[in-house]
């Protein structure tokens, strides 16, 4: 640990997540969640100044999509929005200011006009443009997973699986319904035939329609304890876990290796193209082709956070490193790009008068 300040940024960063929410409930967390960061990280990049909480943080990407012609950038401290164009030079994201308290972002889902953010304070209904905000649900909740679903959504947090009507279909209006509960929902996906459920220590759950099934492997039946991305592109369901990366046909499980090495992967994002799928983890990203697994060397020792991609390219966002286009490698934002934007200042107070950053020390 040789950056002492920098680890005691990271701490102080943290209990400040914590503090939007009231959390003493949550019996464990995901480590999907990039402001959780544990005292023995390095930290590269993170610029701090301790004097003054919430002045000098480095945020961290959590997730990355296109909308409409734009990239949407949420991190930890924030909502960013950039357009995409040919070329993205002279182009940088800009903070977004919105009612809502959109910090320590997990998931974002358009859907219609409407833009649905999760976040560690509940989950947020904001218009197209992602700057007014119309409701808000789960308060103290923090939600991690989004999944249009049905004539509503999907919401995984930290309580269990929610099933959210958005747009009744008649005068009789419908309520929110609490589909599986006290499990954390890290991660959604439908295949052909149902719904897979990952969560954070419970295991991977599927729905057929018409009940609750718990998928484990006979030879190792905490394989799928911890689940941090799901994905399933026909014929093919793909599950992330904080030690593999499994493949499942519909009849059969396989762990996926990168060429000929045991070593296990930490998977953070998956997403499959008709070309191939792009496996997101702690220390870089794999290019699975066929059945071949491969590194690619040019994001290595870069976490990836999440992935998307446009009619071009695939978009590769690593945790502190930038976001870059896949084919060409080419950085579209830089991590000096993300300005700070301040924490509110009650919310530092509270945390100041709890923190001894002294101790720390």
């Amino acid at each position: 640990m040789k950056n002492t300040g920098s680890l005691v940024a990271i701490i102080a960063v943290s209990f400040l997540c914590f503090a939007i929410v009231i959390v003493g409930s949550v019996r464990k967390r995901p480590v999907i969640v990039e402001s959780n960061a544990t005292a023995d990280e390095p930290v590269e990049n993170a610029a701090f100044d301790s004097s003054e909480l919430g002045g000098g943080f480095m945020p961290e990407v959590t997730t990355v999509l296109v909308d409409n012609g734009r990239l949407v950038i949420g991190t930890d401290n924030g909502l960013y929005l950039m357009p995409i164009a040919d070329s993205f030079a002279d182009r940088k994201p800009e903070p977004v200011t919105t009612e809502a308290d959109l910090m320590c972002l997990n998931a974002i889902l358009p859907l219609g006009e409407s833009r649905f953010v999760g976040s560690y304070s509940g989950l947020f209904k904001l218009d197209d443009s992602y700057t007014i905000a119309f409701e808000s649900y789960y308060p103290g909740e923090a939600v991690y997973a989004l999944l249009e679903f049905g004539d509503g959504i999907l919401v995984g947090t930290d309580r269990g699986l929610w099933f959210h009507c958005d747009e009744p279909i008649d005068e009789f209006g419908c309520q929110d319904t609490l589909l599986l509960d006290n499990i954390i929902v890290t991660a959604l996906a439908t295949d052909y035939a149902g719904l897979w459920v990952g969560t954070y220590g419970d295991g991977l759950f599927y729905n057929d329609g018409r009940s609750w099934q718990q998928r484990y492997l006979l030879r190792d039946t905490v394989s799928f304890a911890f689940v941090n991305a799901l994905e399933y592109r026909y014929p093919y369901l793909w599950v992330g876990t904080e030690k593999a990366i499994f493949r499942y046909n519909g009849g059969r499980w396989s762990q996926m290796f990168e060429a000929d090495s045991s070593e296990i992967q930490m998977t953070t994002a998956i997403m499959s193209t008709p070309a191939a799928t792009y496996i997101g983890t702690e220390r870089g990203l794999l290019r699975c082709v066929g059945d071949t697994l491969a590194a690619v060397p040019e994001f290595e020792g870069k976490a990836v956070a999440a992935l998307c991609a446009n009619d071009k390219d695939v978009i590769v966002a690593t945790r502190k490193d930038g976001i870059f286009t896949f084919k060409g490698k080419e950085e579209i934002v830089s991590p000096e790009q993300l300005t700070i934007q301040a924490w509110p200042e009650d919310i530092i107070k509270e945390v100041l008068a709890e923190t001894n950053i002294e101790e720390m020390k």
